[in-house]
């Protein structure tokens, strides 16, 4: 099924609304994890955790697995229809805006990627860096 970027950006802007009403009820803080390079599902759980960190909700991403390369400060990315900017910018913009990403240490040096390769406000973390984000209180989870 093919999502036209008037639906993708309708879902996004409900969603945003949701988060902003659940982040006044107490949601501090978000988690999300993306281990595909998939564009159409990585694009969309960082255009997701973009609209919850500007609802004022403490985003940290997570990037693993097959979407280690969505980090790497060189090569070409295609862009994200609905935002018109590649899944690397969307993650730099969100640090800029305070929110965190993280690239999953063992998937970097699976990938023998350094922390001179990765894009600006990329971390390269421990388990205990995941650990501590993902169980800190108050913080809601997703997986893309």
């Amino acid at each position: 099924m093919r999502l036209s970027k008037k639906v993708l950006g309708g879902l996004i802007l409900t969603l945003l609304l949701g988060v902003v009403a659940q982040a006044s009820e107490g949601y501090k803080n978000l988690f999300v994890t993306i281990t595909t390079d998939n564009l159409k599902q990585s694009g969309m759980g960082v255009a997701i955790a973009t609209a919850f960190q500007k609802a004022g909700v403490n985003t940290t991403v997570l990037i693993g697995a097959n979407a280690s390369s969505l980090v790497l400060k060189k090569g070409n990315q295609e862009s994200f229809g609905p935002t018109g900017v590649s899944v690397r910018d969307m993650l730099v913009g969100l640090t800029k805006q305070g929110g965190k990403v993280m690239l999953c240490g063992m998937c970097a040096k699976f990938s023998e990627i350094t922390k001179n390769d990765v894009a600006y406000g990329v971390k390269i973390v421990t388990p205990n860096d995941v650990a501590g984000a993902l169980l800190a209180p108050s913080t809601q989870s997703l997986s893309f």
